[in-house]
């Protein structure tokens, strides 16, 4: 069903080059790891990058060309709320997963993708 979607990643993480290790590192099926599963990562707080992820975003969209519309952002952050600020910078479709990622918040955020796309075809 998912076949066709492009993931990437956007983590405001201290330490980049040990999430990229444990993504490469961690199955998620034999065989099959998370790093391999992102074709795109914005990961720290340097460079061009900063604890918001507001600038990992906008670095994502100039990496994949995908037009911030037909992005979805689940987000597990407690500290601050990314989601509405990636939303209000780009109109990017956002979800909090506070407790991880769960099913209800991987249903939740597809229900608020879909209507944000029917709402955009209506017009």
């Amino acid at each position: 069903q998912f076949k066709d979607v492009v993931v990437g990643a956007a983590s405001s993480c201290l330490e980049p080059r040990y999430a990229d290790a444990c993504m490469d590192l961690l199955e998620v099926v034999p065989g099959v790891t998370i790093g391999s599963m992102f074709r795109y990562r914005q990961i720290g707080r340097t460079g061009k990058l900063t604890s918001s992820k507001v600038t990992h975003f906008r670095e994502l969209h100039q990496e994949s060309g995908i037009p911030f519309s037909e992005m979805l952002f689940f987000d597990d952050c407690n500290w601050g709320d990314h989601v509405q600020a990636v939303g209000d910078a780009y109109g990017v479709v956002g979800q909090r997963t506070p407790s991880g990622m769960t099913q209800k918040d991987w249903n939740a955020g597809l229900a608020k993708f879909a209507a944000k796309q029917s709402s955009a075809q209506s017009h």
